[in-house]
């Protein structure tokens, strides 16, 4: 976005140094929300955990709006800008989240880090972008990374799931093809209003899946929530999907792709450091195998191909 069209906008474009900053944040953000989220989930369903979380983030986004008094502008792409946001955070953490309930935090982190290499897949077939070989062969070596942690998980070492993990991987999927249908936004739109719009649809979505599940008996309202965890949740809708997004829009303003994609190969550091240290979760040999192999191949995809994946 020009700085012209920043100014229309109401937003503040970030230094070079302000962008790095605010990138390491965000991988910071997604990786340690990934472990409050799987604390929470011991005693809240999965879709009633993501409508607190959505509820907070959208409550902190358009408060945000109002104190920086960034305009919402409304035209013809606002539809497309939108319901962008039915795939992301929709259906991308309405698969993600039930899937983090049923296996561990690290296995998580380090799946979704796999986003980097389904986005460089997709935008081959989706759009027809030229794939280098060398990048054909890294998407092959992540997936081989995914597919020893989960081989892993089945033999039931490391306290993973197999049908957790591959929930992970699908919501991965759903992010990956919304970074390929939208990259355009981030250029057209502040990264305040964008969030608070996508998330807001989102957020519908998220309802209508929430009201579907309690009346085919798929999830059930529990009898008591004890408060730390509410607060827990309320927290965790902030850090992962408001001030994640935040940081990483802003940081996308100024960094190329490339560097953007080398800084978000922090976060399954952040998510497996985490949940180590405050979830006690522990890996088995192979997956710190599993681990080494995914985020080696994005960290060399991203230096030699600039591929970010859009969250």
């Amino acid at each position: 976005m020009s700085d012209r069209a920043a100014g229309r906008q109401g937003a503040w474009r970030p230094k070079l140094w302000q962008a790095v900053i605010a990138m390491v944040l965000s991988a910071a953000c997604w990786g340690l929300a990934t472990v409050m989220t799987k604390g929470a989930l011991s005693v809240v369903p999965p879709f009633l955990m993501l409508s607190i979380q959505l509820t907070a983030s959208i409550a902190f986004l358009w408060l945000a709006i109002a104190i920086t008094r960034q305009k919402v502008q409304f035209n013809g792409g606002s539809p497309r800008l939108a319901f962008s946001g039915v795939l992301e955070p929709g259906l991308s953490y309405s698969v993600g989240v039930p899937g983090l309930a049923l296996t561990t935090a690290a296995d998580a982190s380090v799946i979704g880090a796999t986003e980097t290499a389904l986005v460089a897949l997709f935008a081959w077939l989706m759009l027809k972008e030229r794939l280098k070989p060398h990048t054909l062969v890294l998407v092959a070596v992540a997936m081989g990374g995914v597919i020893l942690i989960t081989a892993t998980a089945a033999e039931g070492a490391g306290g993973g799931s197999v049908i957790g993990n591959l929930l992970i991987l699908i919501g991965t999927i759903f992010a990956a093809v919304y970074a390929v249908t939208s990259r355009v936004l981030v250029a057209n739109v502040a990264p305040l209003p964008l969030a608070a719009m996508q998330q807001s649809v989102g957020f519908v979505f998220v309802l209508i899946l929430l009201v579907g599940a309690w009346l085919f008996g798929l999830e059930h309202l529990p009898e008591s929530i004890p408060a730390p965890l509410i607060i827990l949740a309320l927290v965790s809708g902030v850090v992962q999907y408001a001030l994640a997004f935040w940081f990483y829009l802003l940081g996308l303003q100024v960094l190329r792709a490339g560097t953007a994609a080398t800084i978000l190969t922090l976060i399954p550091v952040f998510g497996v450091g985490g949940a180590m240290l405050f979830l006690g979760e522990e890996l088995a040999p192979s997956q710190w195998i599993g681990c080494a192999i995914v985020i080696g191949a994005m960290a060399a995809m991203a230096l030699r191909d600039g591929v970010a994946p859009k969250r």
